[in-house]
């Protein structure tokens, strides 16, 4: 029988396209899974983070199946790691230019400084901008001064803290600068000198991803040069691509779900279960069928509530697996560290990830008809 980390060794669901299963890479994932347990419950280890670099699985994106499909891996393999992973991606692709909205790129020196490291992974970066999405008074806001910018506010939420080497805070802009958002570059926990003006709170008591270094961090009179802006942008214009992408199914679910189906699959046949193993068959084909339909909706720009249903059905599908874990494994799934309840927190943290009123209302929308209707797995 399996062991409970990572994928065993039956893979029901497997790849959305063939071409891009990453074998050759699956050493390094089966040495996250590994970890999964010691991860949840102390933190994700920077070595693992430098082990997918070395492995070329942190900086330069892949080909979009296989970065995809190494989301799926990663996340089913341990989500506190890989949520420490797609943090990365968002401060190397902003100082590549990579993002909607775009009036005022990076400096050479701050790319020269950082895009090489970024790129292979010797720099590990974090990103916050969440906040940026909400209703209410911009918090925190960026205020224009000569030569730079002044930050002033509180971070919620900074995930990858301690092992980040940088962080790129995203803010509005004040007065005459409302319409912006400054993309700034700061030094994150693992750089040896801090911010003046950056306090980061302790460690934030989390339901579930609670490995994944996650802060809150205070922004007093923090000033920030010109040469440490990765991008000015137009804060509209990257607002509405966000909504789009926020609407789109989220690989990390179908990896979540994809674990858990694989490990009902391989713990069904080790009771020779028939009920069981039908089950997790049914669950598969569910998966596989979602998530061609999530991804097809994302690649030919589908209509958004299209997009916004098949990412709802996706957390659903995820909640369903990982839940059906806990039922087969009984008394088992209740200890701490084992698979089963690890995803479980796994699958109910994706529910607010990334989460806006569209997203959300989607899946309330979900749930209403399913406690409305009669249960169907289809």
């Amino acid at each position: 029988m399996t062991s409970s980390r990572g994928f065993p060794a039956v893979d029901p669901v497997g790849p959305a396209v063939p071409g891009a299963a990453l074998s050759d890479r699956r050493d390094v994932i089966e040495a996250v899974a590994a970890q999964a347990s010691v991860a949840d419950s102390t933190g994700v280890s920077r070595s693992v983070i430098d082990a997918l670099a070395a492995a070329g699985l942190l900086g330069t994106a892949l080909a979009p199946a296989e970065q995809r499909e190494l989301s799926e891996l990663l996340s089913g393999a341990d989500a506190s790691t890989w949520f420490c992973w797609v943090q990365h991606q968002t401060p190397l692709r902003t100082l590549e230019g990579n993002v909607a909205g775009l009036r005022e790129g990076a400096s050479e020196p701050l790319q020269r400084d950082l895009l090489p490291g970024l790129r292979a992974g010797r720099l590990l970066g974090a990103v916050a901008f969440a906040h940026v999405r909400r209703p209410g008074p911009p918090n925190p806001v960026a205020t224009r001064i000569p030569g730079g910018w002044r930050l002033d506010g509180r971070l919620d939420w900074v995930t990858s803290w301690d092992i980040a080497d940088v962080v790129m805070v995203m803010a509005q802009g004040s007065g005459p600068d409302a319409d912006a958002l400054v993309c700034c570059y700061l030094a994150a926990g693992s750089a040896a000198a801090p911010v003046p003006g950056v306090r980061p709170g302790p460690p934030l008591e989390l339901l579930a991803m609670s490995g994944t270094h996650t802060r809150p961090v205070q922004l007093d009179a923090v000033e920030v040069s010109d040469d440490r802006v990765g991008a000015v942008l137009d804060r509209e214009a990257w607002l509405a691509v966000d909504a789009v992408r926020t609407a789109d199914a989220n690989p990390a679910a179908f990896g979540v779900a994809r674990g858990a189906i694989a490990e009902l699959h391989a713990l069904a046949r080790h009771r020779q279960d028939e009920g069981m193993s039908a089950l997790a068959d049914a669950l598969a084909d569910r998966c596989r069928e979602v998530r061609g339909r999530a991804y097809s909706l994302a690649d030919e720009d589908g209509p958004l509530h299209s997009r916004l249903e098949a990412r709802a059905d996706s957390l659903d599908l995820a909640i369903t697996s990982t839940t059906a874990v806990v039922t087969a494994r009984s008394g088992a799934a209740m200890q701490r560290g084992s698979s089963a309840e690890r995803r479980v927190r796994e699958a109910m943290f994706l529910l607010v990830q990334a989460q806006t009123k569209a997203t959300r209302d989607a899946s309330l929308q979900l749930m209403r008809a399913r406690a409305s209707g009669p249960a169907d797995l289809q």
